[in-house]
């Protein structure tokens, strides 16, 4: 049973082992499926970044309408379920991506999602966990009971230096077949991976379906921008995400 009232408490909620041994090797199984889909003329929106071992994978997104397992999996799944009781009506899917974090990959700094989500205010993401994520793997920090508004920001959309010192930061570890579900206005980061294996995980976003489905013009404003952006975003570099909060060292896939 979903534990609706610490997740509106805190802002964020565990589910521990939710993903049986035969759901989550599906799932992990899909992912590599779709980080192969990076290196050739296949579907999907993918992003590099550079680390110490040179240009790899950090991001793949717009995968589902690709992948049939993982469309039914996100779209008609124990997460949308989960999601549902959360939101108290119906969900539907806003946008999905992988961050693969390999060996020296880069975190995000303190942010909020509700800052680079667009068309609705709120929405509740999911992450699914397929390697262990520990505070050495960069696993997300939280600070709970924040779901009100937004918080101050820089001109990068972070949550500002000054304000995010006085925030009570709790890191999140999970193991592979835990979920994590957070608010978009839960403060959060992430730190770089130092360890010796990927710390890869899917992060899901919805939104009530009451407010409408705004997954396709998502996607379609997004690659519209950074099309029409090139290499340099902004006239500064590349990025991964609308709103600038990674803090690793993007460069474009024919980089890569």
């Amino acid at each position: 049973m979903t534990d609706v009232a610490f997740f509106r408490e805190h802002g964020w909620l565990v589910l521990s082992g939710a993903f049986d041994i035969d759901r989550l090797a599906a799932f992990d199984a899909a992912v590599e499926q779709v980080a192969g889909w990076a290196f050739g003329n296949s579907p999907g929106l993918h992003h590099f970044e550079q680390t110490g071992a040179g240009a790899v994978l950090a991001r793949s997104e717009d995968f589902i309408p690709h992948h049939e397992m993982l469309r039914d999996e996100i779209c008609d799944g124990l997460i949308s379920d989960v999601i549902a009781d959360l939101f108290d009506e119906p969900a539907v899917l806003f946008k999905e991506k992988i961050n693969y974090k390999h060996p020296g990959g880069g975190g995000f700094a303190p942010h909020q999602d509700a800052t680079a989500y667009r068309f609705v205010d709120h929405h509740i993401s999911c992450m699914v966990p397929l390697d262990p994520a520990t505070p050495e793997s960069g696993c997300l920090h939280v600070a709970p009971g924040f779901r009100e508004g937004q918080l101050p920001t820089d001109d990068r959309g972070r949550i500002d230096d000054a304000h995010a010192a006085t925030l009570d930061w709790e890191p999140v570890p999970l193991a592979p077949g835990d979920l994590l579900f957070f608010d978009s206005y839960t403060p959060h980061y992430s730190d770089t991976n130092h360890t010796k294996r990927a710390r890869r995980a899917a992060y899901l976003t919805y939104n009530a379906s009451s407010l409408g489905d705004f997954r396709e013009r998502y996607y379609a404003d997004k690659r519209a921008e950074f099309e029409s952006a090139g290499n340099d975003f902004d006239g500064q570099r590349v990025r991964i995400s609308i709103s600038d909060d990674f803090l690793g060292r993007p460069v474009s896939g024919g980089d890569a």
